[in-house]
């Protein structure tokens, strides 16, 4: 990472494996059309499929007077489920407020205001601003805050303690650590609900779409909905590995994005460039998350088996690349 910041250039691929010792092998890109034929399939309404997906995001968006008891309702609901399946004190749920924040591309915004051993003061705001829909509040929620990161660092920080472990306590935002931090909190929102979309679809019917007052009979469409989420991460991930290695332009990169509705068609070419905050931010979050559920899946037989290893690793370093070599 110095050396990059210092304007040393590297492929694509390389700048990965050198950050998250991971490397995304190139996607199949016939995935982007098979999801938006489905999607034309399936998604009510009229006019293309591109047009379809776009409408079906309005309709799941979350209202700004809604989103704070969505919110609210929605974190309690994780930190329940993660108190049911680790070994936690239960005194480090977060508080949840909601603001507009300097930019509508900042989600939210994170406040420590203490730690101990068995107490952590934390508070988010989420941005009024922002463009929630009901699958990114679920992956905000469960993702960055509890079973997720909040939870992760919580139990790495007792091992440090418990250990006298220094190194326990830092987790490069550009290391294989963070690459396993992000793709373990991506994969465990699916743990909560016993790897089931049914049980997932009725939470979102019973949390998500009643507190924001939305259309709850759209909540059968969330299962495939999530399955072209993912498929655009990778879409994201091709953009990014394209146009870092100066294959597309930004209006290539652009278009396409455009084409399968990932982004909207008013967004201007040089969005591309922005679409993560971080270099490499797909390959450490979306195929990440792809690495650490074949590793999960290769070891443990069982959903709880997967729980006892992920609090496990919670307190311990992991490589990505010795993850990855496992799965050979």
């Amino acid at each position: 990472r110095t050396r990059m910041l210092l304007g040393e250039k590297f492929p694509f691929n390389e700048m990965a494996k050198k950050l998250y010792d991971l490397t995304a092998p190139e996607y199949d890109y016939r995935k982007f059309g098979r999801i938006v034929e489905e999607l034309n399939q399936a998604l009510p309404g009229s006019g293309s499929g591109r047009e379809k997906i776009l409408e079906f995001r309005r309709r799941i968006s979350i209202p700004g007077d809604r989103l704070l008891e969505v919110m609210t309702k929605t974190t309690q609901e994780f930190h329940d489920m993660s108190m049911d399946r680790m070994t936690l004190t239960g005194n480090s749920i977060p508080r949840v407020r909601v603001r507009r924040l300097p930019s509508p591309d900042m989600a939210f915004l994170s406040i420590l205001f203490g730690y101990d051993y068995n107490h952590l003061e934390y508070e988010r705001n989420f941005n009024l601003d922002y463009p929630w829909t009901v699958d990114n509040v679920i992956e905000c929620i469960g993702h960055e805050m509890e079973p997720g990161h909040l939870t992760y660092y919580a139990r790495r920080t007792q091992t440090y303690i418990d250990t006298c472990w220094p190194e326990m306590a830092v987790v490069q935002q550009f290391s294989p650590s963070s690459a396993f931090t992000e793709g373990s909190a991506r994969y465990v929102i699916s743990m909560c609900f016993d790897h089931s979309s049914e049980q997932k679809t009725e939470f979102e019917r019973q949390v998500i779409f009643k507190a924001a007052g939305l259309d709850a009979g759209l909540a059968d469409l969330m299962p495939l909905w999530h399955e072209y989420c993912e498929i655009a991460g990778y879409g994201k991930l091709e953009v990014t590995r394209k146009v870092w290695d100066q294959v597309w332009s930004c209006k290539e990169a652009a278009d396409f994005l455009k084409d399968y509705g990932i982004i909207s068609p008013e967004a201007e070419d040089e969005s591309v460039l922005h679409l993560a905050a971080d270099d490499g931010h797909f390959v450490a979050h979306d195929y990440a998350r792809d690495v650490v559920k074949a590793y999960f899946k290769q070891e443990a037989s069982t959903v709880d088996e997967e729980w006892r290893l992920y609090e496990k690793l919670c307190c311990g370093h992991m490589s990505m690349g010795e993850m990855e070599k496992a799965l050979r």
